[in-house]
């Protein structure tokens, strides 16, 4: 698969939309250099009429709202001042079981995810001291407007959770993101809450009617194209611009899959979107945006 694709365009584009899929911690490097260097060259993607933000997604979608100078993480994703979360430990069991459902789209979302889900149940939900640093990312808990949706699952049902609002900012952002076994599941109402990526790499489906909908994804090279082609069928969309890691990036990726040093392989991803940026802004001029 390309780093991206282009598909129909219209000549009158006034409705935009876009879709940030999740990605770990790399992709969220990555998508803030892609998304810091579009706004340096005058494409601000938080001029968006919907935003959907899944799990990594759901970060840089809710720092574009909240205006963050996204270049600020171009080194350290802690910039100087910020509180770190508490010291994370990693239970490898629970990663390899959520892993495992992540990236298993054979067998029922919905049951996949409620399986992991209920493994999440049992660890201590997360703390205020494990929200605090995403309050402070996003400059606090309240949403900038409705046009944002973050995506989360019920950790006990497996049903898909989208919120616009209802729920402090922060809060909805860390559960988007929490992957068992690497993050506690996120308590709201009684209820536990796990990443958004359980029920879909991207939720493209929950794209607005647009005349041009972006769709970045981290993890492309990891799930079948079909499946976004499949979500995207749903909406009302005129143009389709389907944006993903290169053959470098990916390495870069694999790299902290094998050893996650975050000091080295947060500043590359953060090259790397920036440095991918020169084809996505091209592609997004000739489709409209």
């Amino acid at each position: 698969m390309g780093s991206a694709s282009v598909e129909s365009t219209s000549e009158n584009t006034v409705r935009r939309s876009l879709v940030l899929g999740g990605g770990g911690v790399i992709g969220s490097a990555w998508m803030a250099g892609l998304a810091a260097e579009l706004r340096h060259r005058g494409i601000d993607l938080g001029v968006a009429d919907s935003v959907v933000g899944t799990s990594a997604g759901a970060i840089i979608g809710a720092a574009l709202l909240t205006g963050l100078d996204l270049f600020s993480f171009a080194d350290n994703p802690y910039p100087p001042g910020s509180p770190k979360p508490p010291q994370v430990v990693v239970k490898p069991e629970l990663v390899a079981a959520s892993f495992s459902a992540l990236f298993d789209r054979t067998s029922d979302r919905e049951v996949a995810a409620r399986k992991v889900g209920r493994l999440a149940m049992a660890e201590a939900p997360a703390q205020p001291a494990h929200i605090a640093p995403m309050q402070w990312l996003l400059g606090g808990n309240d949403w900038p407007d409705h046009r944002l949706r973050i995506v989360a699952v019920n950790a006990d049902t497996g049903h898909r959770q989208v919120w616009d609002s209802g729920v402090p900012l922060a809060t909805a952002v860390t559960a988007s993101r929490s992957i068992p076994g690497l993050f506690p599941p996120v308590a709201v109402a009684d209820r536990y809450y796990i990443d958004g990526g359980f029920w879909s790499p991207t939720n493209a489906d929950l794209a607005a009617d647009s005349d041009i909908v972006l769709v970045v994804e981290p993890l492309a090279n990891r799930f079948p194209p079909e499946q976004v082609q499949a979500e995207l069928a749903s909406t009302m969309t005129s143009a389709v611009v389907r944006f993903c890691p290169d053959a470098a990036t990916i390495d870069v990726f694999n790299a902290f899959a094998t050893k996650p040093d975050l000091a080295v392989s947060w500043p590359e991803a953060f090259r790397a979107g920036v440095r991918q940026a020169d084809d996505l802004a091209q592609r997004l001029i000739d489709a409209g945006w």
